[in-house]
């Protein structure tokens, strides 16, 4: 895979917005690039709007490509992901942002604060593409991200209009739905064990992290 944009043209927003999820993969490493291009280039609803080797070859390309969604890995000569990070949604405010790092501590306390500057999620990316089972999984992962973050951005709600004769919503006293009340279930309370636990673990989603 090429690092120039590939399938670039000078479609207008509303054709984008017809076609395909247009996708950007940022990876330095060429083995990553093509393996998320190939991924990508086998859905019939998606495309490669562009693969780039740095943050700032995506940053110069951004509105050239106008991609809908951009794969973003984290650690990247030059401008890593997340100083590009902003910098593409400066360009391109609308656009859908997904970040890719590797499975260490480090990279996932990053991701963290990618997510709190306007990342739109997070997969976590195996250290070595040889494992079937981990390589398998990041690629289901990412592309049901893709799909699914890009379907919201192509179909957004949109709030049915008022007609002009309705009254206003402030001068109309609604009723709230009674609540049903449903007699509680008894509760049974486990005794404790006679040994004491040796470890406690606690789970979290993704929204959930160390302060």
């Amino acid at each position: 895979m090429s690092d120039e944009c590939c399938n670039c043209d000078s479609r207008t927003p509303s054709a984008v917005q017809s076609g395909p999820i247009r996708v950007m993969v940022v990876d330095d490493s060429v083995v990553i690039r093509g393996l998320i291009a190939r991924w990508i280039e086998a859905e019939p609803d998606m495309m490669v709007a562009a693969s780039m080797r740095t943050g700032r070859d995506a940053v110069n390309n951004v509105e050239r490509s106008l991609p809908d969604v951009v794969v973003l890995d984290i650690e990247m000569p030059d401008l890593d992901g997340i100083s590009a990070l902003p910098q593409l949604l400066t360009k391109k405010r609308d656009l859908v942002i997904i970040m890719a790092s590797t499975l260490t501590r480090r990279n996932a306390e990053i991701s963290f604060k990618a997510l709190s500057l306007g990342a739109a999620d997070y997969v976590p990316k195996p250290e070595s593409t040889r494992e079937s089972g981990a390589a398998e999984s990041f690629k289901r992962d990412l592309l049901l991200k893709i799909r699914h973050l890009g379907a919201k951005l192509r179909h957004p709600v949109v709030s049915p209009p008022i007609a002009p004769d309705a009254p206003a919503v402030d001068q109309v006293r609604v009723q709230p739905p009674r609540p049903v009340l449903h007699p509680a279930a008894p509760i049974s309370i486990r005794p404790f064990g006679v040994v004491a636990p040796r470890a406690l673990l606690i789970g979290s989603s993704t929204g959930g992290r160390r302060r």
